[in-house]
């Protein structure tokens, strides 16, 4: 993979002026701080992920956004543009739900489906952004 292939990865996932200032954060010829940062974000991310799984099983919606707002909160300041996209589609859906956390009767299966979508869309940005960044770290490394 050349840079530009690498540039290109690492957009798709990363807000690349984000991600330029963690590198900065790093020794010269040590990439200590930016890695543990992303890893670190992805790992908590992913276990946050799996429990927003089980509560839309229960139907848990006020902790199922709870998390979710958890995670948006973290990737933006991070950079994980594609990431922090989905969970802002959860809110949104979120919002159409009741204070109480009940989704009306009519429109229960698709806001189920729109959350199951955009679920499986956070495993998928947290999978191509632990590819782009092990890229990164390999290349650079």
């Amino acid at each position: 993979m050349d840079n530009n292939e690498l540039y290109i990865k690492l957009k798709e996932v990363l807000d690349m002026t984000v991600f330029s200032q963690l590198l900065e954060m790093d020794e010269e010829e040590d990439r200590k701080s930016s890695s543990m940062a992303l890893y670190g974000f992805i790992e908590g991310s992913q276990e946050k992920v799996d429990y927003m799984k089980i509560a839309l099983s229960k139907r848990d919606f006020v902790s199922l956004i709870s998390k979710n707002e958890s995670l948006q909160q973290c990737a933006e300041p991070l950079g994980f543009r594609k990431f922090h996209e989905s969970c802002a589609n959860i809110e949104r859906v979120g919002a159409m739900m009741s204070i109480h956390g009940e989704v009306a009767e009519v429109s229960d299966v698709f806001h189920l489906t729109l959350i199951k979508e955009e679920i499986q869309n956070l495993n998928d940005s947290l999978l191509s952004a632990r590819t782009a960044i092990n890229s990164f770290y390999k290349y650079t490394g």
